[in-house]
């Protein structure tokens, strides 16, 4: 009988859960270097009454912690041990922000971003796992005025952090944290500046993305308004979340297969609008999950998006800077600091 557990030597090994080799080697049981099957009788002194002899199984499990979503105490935890970048996300209902992250993390798994990104590991996978499955609606309709501190493991869902790790072929490891709010955030930044104190943690992010709904833009009925939104937001932005304009900004437009995998031509003025203030910006057309007789795939722009977030730091290599940051949000990432 072959053995029921297997051992692998790096640390973010993903293979006790999700039984894809971090390596991307087929059959890795037989072939992959780093891994090794359990012998029995370790199974038995695992599974036995001694606390000593668990030490190996809980070791690996507390790889892979089982939060849905991470909090403020929890993110600065995890900034503290390597540097992580944050990438803020805005955008109102239905602009698919869940379904970009949801898209964003089966790619990595399902290996469709080799060779040159591959999955390295999250602190919460459970997150993923169930966005993947089905997108949760907030608890009750009770979205929470603030990010959450701490770590919850029920069934809510909350304005948190998502965690994941990103290994570059080439070597640069890219932990990102990504917040994963409520479209009702941005649709009160637009009409209250008050609502701008919830959206301070953007002061200190590495790259922020404001999701844009590619069929408002190219309708003429809803075009107008649509503009007229975006470049409110960038103005509140600027003018009362006070993001600094050291800080790219990408327009991250979804749902672009029903506009032939192009952004449509009316996010050109808002990107015009975000350099007139200022910003370095990018515009990514992305399609998550795109209909079957759209002609345009799945995860269309991911990769594209990926390249973008991972090269708004100078630092690389697991999180260890090689070359000191110029900026005091640098610094201040780096440490993890409020």
């Amino acid at each position: 009988m072959p053995p029921l557990e297997y051992i692998c030597a790096k640390q973010e090994c993903t293979f006790a859960i999700t039984g894809t080799c971090l390596e991307s080697i087929d059959q890795p049981t037989q072939k992959c270097p780093n891994l090794k099957a359990a012998e029995s009788s370790s199974r038995q002194r695992i599974i036995g009454s001694g606390s000593s002899e668990r030490e190996p199984l809980e070791k690996a499990a507390r790889q892979f912690p089982s939060g849905l979503e991470i909090g403020l105490e929890d993110a600065s935890h995890l900034m503290r041990s390597r540097y992580t970048r944050i990438v803020g996300v805005l955008g109102q209902s239905e602009a698919g922000k869940t379904c970009l992250l949801t898209s964003l993390y089966l790619q990595l798994t399902n290996r469709q971003l080799l060779p040159k990104y591959r999955f390295a590991g999250s602190n919460t996978l459970q997150g993923f796992e169930q966005r993947a499955r089905h997108l949760r609606d907030w608890s009750q309709g009770d979205v929470r005025d603030q990010i959450v501190d701490r770590t919850f493991l029920g069934h809510s869902r909350y304005p948190a952090f998502l965690h994941i790790a990103i290994q570059e072929d080439g070597g640069s490891r890219h932990d990102m944290l990504l917040p994963d709010l409520p479209g009702e955030w941005t649709t009160r930044l637009l009409s209250d500046s008050t609502a701008s104190k919830r959206f301070a943690f953007l002061r200190r992010s590495d790259v922020v993305l404001i999701v844009l709904e590619a069929p408002q833009f190219a309708e003429k009925r809803t075009r107008r308004n649509s503009i007229t939104d975006a470049s409110h937001l960038i103005a509140r932005l600027s003018d009362d979340v006070q993001v600094p304009s050291t800080i790219p900004l990408i327009l991250a437009v979804t749902k672009c297969d029903q506009t032939d995998g192009k952004a449509p031509a009316a996010i050109q003025q808002v990107a015009d609008d975000v350099s007139t203030r200022g910003y370095n910006v990018t515009t990514v057309p992305l399609a998550a999950f795109p209909s079957d007789d759209s002609g345009v795939q799945q995860g269309y722009g991911i990769d594209v998006l990926v390249a973008q977030m991972s090269s708004s730091n100078p630092f690389t290599d697991c999180g260890v800077p090689q070359k000191a940051p110029t900026t005091s949000r640098s610094y201040l990432n780096a440490r993890g600091h409020k």
